[in-house]
């Protein structure tokens, strides 16, 4: 029985470590290819740099407008945070704490709200956007990102408030506060680690996004990463890869970071949510 027991847990760990290369490896292949010269690149796809060079890296920023990208994307993704977070945080307290006959109708309609693709809606907001001048703006690029991260956020936060006592809120109406008050110096203290993995989920995918800033911007003043490093594939598709490699890697930096920095805040949020405390 031992050794089956160990068997099993060698097997477990084996399959861990298989998945854990399988997703580790093409980042870590992208990286160490970014310091490679095109040359070595072509001799020498697989193996690690002869030469550490920092020179696509200076390509990048001297011929591309990559910091222009960036800063665009930088704008839009925490723009998208801070409104995503305010109206998920406070609509979910909204729709479990406060007792109105809408409540649960107006929850499921955000639940239906995930199940939406986003592609059926693209020529709607095109020529909703062209009407009112909202393309080639920022604006066209947080409110759709807005939009379809709300049911989703709603649901995070609804998950979590569903669990907290609602004699904490008494007490604090006994003791004199009001509505607002409850919520910002009671309540939300609770919810970082909720708070925080909603910021987490959302900042990825805002990041990557393609489809919105493909779909509503053509100037190059309000591109996004996303859609910039498309500009390193040249003409009849030839592409200066040490330069394009060196562009990705920078462009996931930020996602790297912020998953490692926020891993165990996003692990706690998803246990709040699941697990009564």
């Amino acid at each position: 029985m031992k050794s089956k027991k160990t068997a099993l847990s060698f097997l477990l760990y084996f399959i861990v470590i298989a998945i854990l290369i399988v997703q580790i490896y093409p980042v870590v292949w992208l990286m160490l290819s970014s310091f490679k010269s095109s040359i070595e690149l072509t001799t020498k796809p697989f193996s690690l740099p002869t030469v550490w060079s920092f020179a696509n890296y200076a390509d990048v920023f001297r011929e591309s407008d990559l910091l222009l990208y960036i800063k665009n994307t930088a704008i839009v993704t925490f723009s998208c945070l801070v409104l995503i977070i305010f109206l998920s945080a406070t609509a979910g307290f909204a729709l479990v704490k406060m007792n109105f006959k809408l409540n649960s109708k107006l929850l499921l309609f955000f639940t239906v709200g995930i199940m939406i693709p986003i592609q059926v809606t693209l020529i709607p907001l095109f020529i909703m956007y062209k009407d009112f001048g909202l393309l080639n703006s920022y604006l066209a690029l947080i409110l759709p990102q807005v939009g379809f991260a709300l049911p989703l956020s709603i649901l995070i936060f609804t998950s979590f408030y569903s669990y907290v006592p609602n004699e904490l809120i008494e007490a604090a109406v006994i003791d004199g506060c009001n509505i607002y008050q409850v919520f910002y110096k009671i309540i939300s203290p609770l919810t970082i680690n909720t708070t925080v993995t909603v910021a987490s989920i959302n900042f990825i995918f805002i990041w990557n996004d393609f489809i919105f800033s493909n779909t509503f911007t053509n100037d190059k003043q309000y591109k996004t990463i996303a859609v910039g490093l498309q500009e390193f594939i040249g003409a009849f598709g030839a592409t200066d890869w040490g330069q394009t490699f060196a562009a990705i890697s920078i462009s996931i930096i930020p996602i790297i970071i912020t998953y490692l920095f926020l891993n165990k805040y996003v692990m706690a949020g998803v246990s709040d949510g699941a697990v009564k405390g």
